[in-house]
């Protein structure tokens, strides 16, 4: 059994790599999943979950977010659905995220605040606040986000920006690595300084990948990508100094097959 405790991330539809998976969990390379709850029809929904379950790796599921229409602090922005059908929507899907965690067994459920319209930063504070009256989980955790992507802000990039929406509703955060280097360029901020801010929040998951040199956007690189620019060195003096918390590594596209390789990338690095 390795020393560390990384993980991988699944859509709740794709069993193609929920296979490979489940054969690296069984080898002891990886010792989680991260369970993306994308929205699907109902009796879709409970068969995938079946079948995860069944797999009997450790689970965190991570909430739908502004790409699966799910936007917390801004529930209307850069959607043209009536406001009912787009508050409805959500609703089922927090309702479907709570059950899918209550099947898998899941102690984590990462949530992002979401983005919002340039010039709408004091109201997406506000409306945050209320989406967490209404979804009060302690299971929650708090990813930080990018500063920008594709032109739109997003909320919630720093520690420090992390625990004011925090408040008393959440305690428990999610270190996305590459979210805060993209923050760190855009703003033109220290990364080493604005990582080392994080050892005051309760972080109960790192989220890992790769950007490029100096990028201020989120891509999902692989982490021995040719142009990757992430500070791998910071990063892993981090997760040695933390080893107990899970450590997930995110990519998009052929997942199957990147995650095959990319495990092994990480225990190389982790050797170094």
């Amino acid at each position: 059994m390795v020393d560390y405790n990384l993980g991988c991330t699944v859509r709740l539809d794709d069993e193609e790599t929920l296979a490979l998976l489940a054969r690296l969990y069984e080898d002891g390379a990886i010792r989680h999943i991260q369970v993306q709850a994308v929205p699907l029809p109902r009796r879709l929904f409970r068969e995938r979950l079946g079948r995860i379950a069944a797999s009997g790796i450790p689970v965190v599921v991570h909430a739908p977010h502004h790409g699966h229409g799910v936007n917390p602090c801004a529930p209307a922005a850069y959607d043209d659905r009536p406001l009912a059908v787009i508050k409805a929507y959500i609703e089922e899907a927090m309702s479907r995220t709570l059950e899918a965690a209550d099947t898998l067994g899941a102690e984590t459920i990462v949530l992002h605040a979401g983005r919002y319209e340039p010039g709408g930063r004091f109201t997406a504070v506000e409306a945050f606040a209320d989406f967490l009256d209404h979804h009060n989980d302690p299971r929650l955790t708090l990813e930080n986000l990018p500063a920008v992507y594709a032109g739109y802000p997003l909320l919630g990039n720093t520690a420090k920006e992390l625990a004011a929406l925090a408040g008393t509703r959440i305690t428990r955060f999610c270190l996305d690595f590459p979210h805060l280097a993209c923050t760190a360029n855009y703003r033109r901020l220290s990364f080493v300084d604005e990582l080392e801010q994080f050892e005051g929040l309760n972080v109960a998951l790192h989220h890992l990948s790769n950007i490029r040199c100096g990028s201020i956007t989120d891509e999902h690189l692989e982490l021995d990508h040719p142009d990757g620019g992430l500070d791998l060195a910071a990063v892993f003096a981090r997760l040695r100094r933390h080893a107990a918390v899970p450590a997930t590594l995110e990519y998009k596209e052929d997942s199957a097959n990147v995650y095959a390789r990319q495990v092994e990338v990480f225990a190389g690095l982790w050797a170094e």
